[in-house]
């Protein structure tokens, strides 16, 4: 759904892209980076359906909906940081990652600065990107070449806002605190996701 359509009727992500990169850092008196989640697939759409049925050898939900959406994403917004997510069921050649890839860290107006993780295409996770972020609560355990992230979320069962969520739900503080500490000791960055409620 469109949150000008729909919701709010405003353009939540340009304000939030236009405050961000109007926010300077206190630590170091620069413009603060601006980056994005994108999810290439939806569950229940069909054209990607039919995709699916066919084997990912027609790319009607890739023309149609996810490289339009990618470039407008990048030209409307420039962020300078794509977390990509929801390509395990396809390679990425039907998602045709590398073209928008290309375009995006050599012709896009961030094309300096941009980094994505590796989340392009099935087969792809831990082996192509920027940094890798591999599976969800990614940690080696030891030591890594390649940059890397630890993405992982206060409720142990879900990324989003959860109403029938319990206290037992959440992981612990003493948890997030070594996830931290082993994180950065071994040379990656860790995101926390908190499903915030509307309030």
């Amino acid at each position: 759904w469109n949150a000008m359509d729909i919701g709010p009727k405003r353009d939540i992500l340009g304000e939030l892209a236009n405050a961000t990169k109007a926010t300077i850092s206190p630590t170091t008196g620069k413009a603060l980076h601006w980056g994005v989640y994108h999810s290439l697939f939806e569950w229940f759409n069909p054209a990607f359906a039919m995709d699916k049925a066919n084997g990912f050898n027609t790319t009607l939900f890739t023309d149609t909906k996810t490289l339009p959406e990618l470039y407008d994403l990048v030209q409307k917004y420039e962020p300078e940081l794509i977390w990509s997510d929801g390509s395990w069921d396809a390679p990425d050649t039907y998602w045709k990652s590398l073209e928008f890839l290309s375009w995006y860290a050599t012709n896009s107006t961030v094309a300096d600065t941009a980094v994505w993780n590796d989340r392009w295409g099935k087969g792809n996770d831990c082996k192509h990107g920027a940094y890798f972020s591999c599976q969800d609560r990614y940690q080696p355990g030891k030591l890594q070449k390649h940059k890397w992230e630890n993405a992982l979320t206060i409720d142990a069962t879900s990324w989003g806002y959860n109403r029938k969520a319990t206290y037992e739900n959440y992981l612990t503080t003493e948890y997030f605190i070594h996830q931290l500490i082993e994180t950065v000791a071994f040379g990656g960055n860790m995101l926390l996701n908190v499903g915030p409620t509307a309030d």
